[in-house]
């Protein structure tokens, strides 16, 4: 591979701030935000920083050509949802759980080898399955658990734990290895030990042999939904074959019965038949995998649930995404704001916890608005005044309010929905909000590119009030699929 061209250290007049409104519009963002920070950060920082600026003029990556990341995720997420089913009625939930892992190691293993950008997206598609799959199963299993709401509450913030503890790990690294891509390495053994871990924890079961262990241990298998199809219909011919069988015995005694009576004369009566054995009824065939879709789709509230999905783990990451740039770029910050995200993902990860007490207090439906509306309001605050360290605890309070939203808005599914559709909608709903989580940082990746970084909090605020409006359209009572099983 060919040596990456020299370029020389930016001049004085390449870095001055632009003086004037016309000529920052000249400039692009990251310019800008570079010689902000270059002004700020002692000599030793600023030739580090230097060579940021060589990597960024060889790139020349704008906002909007960075979101094609969310775009490539946004497929895989898609590609995960329409087939979550499929896989789990297949391979069962232990495997699911396996085949997300792997397609995480596969995603860092092309994002860590420094290929061409087109490589890294491909690795990010990689991601956007594993996430969504992943995210699907491990939601389902935990509403059929008991004490669910807690349990759901937990394993929600450990999610929240990661992106506290992520920024930590990837800056120190980045600080301290040149080629800053080798992070993805480290990524990809924390996913081969997730992975080796849910092999050996779920031991390749079914989510029923894990709901019901005692079955298992008993050495009753409970088989995927494809064996047990495969189980039942050849069942239900032994069945069957056996009732033809005795039907055909008993004509052959009522025949010999008859023929005796008309040889023997003494006999008075004739030889009563055999009773025939009753046919066994067939076993109910389960639904197939299409057929599970099918009335999944058929149910109205789905849409609404998986438009509050989409909506709402999409504003929490493109939150986070952006809060940077827009804290460096308009509230005068430097490189320490990027710790704002750990505030973020650190009161996303405690008030998921926290709130617990006052959302059995209030109930899971009253407490997803007042959450909501809280979180609505710091927005506007963050928008309307012009204070980094306010804003930056603003959006640490941001994450506390909207955490508990999602884990409460699961726990009202696993309430109102039938048991043969809350899997598949989880699951749906888990990978439609990967797909969010991907498009609408890409989305507003692009709506800054083009007006300004200061609408994100715009755009937070309609985000925010589109999922709540959504969110009001579910039903709270039991929701049934238009196509009966």
């Amino acid at each position: 591979m060919d040596p990456a061209p020299r370029i020389p250290p930016p001049t004085e007049d390449a870095l001055a701030v632009p003086p004037s409104e016309v000529e920052a519009e000249q400039h692009h963002h990251h310019m800008y935000i570079f010689a902000r920070l270059r002004r700020v950060l002692p000599p030793p920082s600023r030739r580090r920083l230097n060579a940021v600026y060589a990597a960024m003029m060889i790139a020349m990556l704008n906002y909007l050509v960075m979101s094609l990341i969310y775009t490539t995720a946004f497929v895989g997420s898609i590609i995960a949802g329409l087939s979550n089913v499929w896989i789990t009625d297949r391979i069962g939930f232990g495997l699911a759980c396996v085949l997300g892992a792997l397609a995480y190691v596969i995603s860092y293993l092309l994002c860590g080898t420094g290929a061409p950008y087109a490589v890294f997206l491909v690795g990010y598609a990689f991601n956007g399955f594993g996430l969504s799959l992943l995210d699907a199963q491990v939601n389902n299993i935990t509403s059929r658990l008991p004490n669910a709401g807690t349990k759901m509450a937990f394993v929600q913030a450990c999610f929240g734990l990661g992106g506290t503890l992520a920024p930590f790990l990837s800056t120190a690294f980045a600080a301290h290895v040149d080629k800053a891509w080798y992070y993805y390495f480290v990524a990809m053994g924390v996913s081969m030990i997730a992975l080796v871990v849910m092999l050996v924890a779920f031991d390749m079961r079914t989510e029923e042999q894990l709901i019901q262990p005692e079955n298992w241990e008993a050495g009753e298998k409970l088989e995927t939904a494809e064996e047990r199809e495969h189980a039942e219909a050849a069942a239900a011919a032994a069945a069957f074959r056996l009732s033809e069988s005795a039907a055909a015995q008993a004509e052959l005694n009522e025949k010999s019965a008859e023929a005796k009576s008309e040889t023997e004369a003494e006999a008075d009566t004739k030889a009563e038949p055999t009773p025939t054995t009753p046919r066994s009824p067939a076993p109910k065939k389960p639904a197939s995998s299409g057929r599970k879709m099918k009335r999944i789709f058929a149910t109205p509230a789905v849409w609404a649930l998986m438009g509050f999905s989409f909506l709402y783990i999409g504003v929490e990451v493109a939150i986070s995404s952006w809060m940077t740039s827009f804290l460096i770029e308009k509230r005068g910050g430097n490189a320490n704001s990027g710790y704002a995200v750990t505030g973020f993902w650190g009161g996303m990860t405690v008030g998921r916890v926290a709130l617990l007490p006052i959302t059995n207090r209030l109930g899971y439906q009253p407490s997803i608005y007042l959450y909501s509306a809280i979180a609505l309001a710091l927005e506007l605050v963050v928008w309307f005044t012009n204070s980094l360290v306010g804003n930056g605890v603003c959006f640490a309070f941001v994450g506390f309010f909207l955490g508990p939203v999602y884990p409460n808005a699961l726990m009202v599914i696993a309430e109102t929905l039938d048991d043969d559709l809350r899997g598949g909608v989880m699951g749906l709903m888990g990978s439609i909000g990967g797909a969010g989580a991907a498009a609408l940082p890409m989305m507003a990746g692009g709506i800054a590119d083009r007006f300004g970084i200061w609408t994100l909090q715009p755009v937070a605020v309609a985000l925010i009030a589109a999922y709540t409006a959504l969110w009001a359209t579910v039903p709270r009572k039991r929701i049934k699929s238009l196509i009966s099983e």
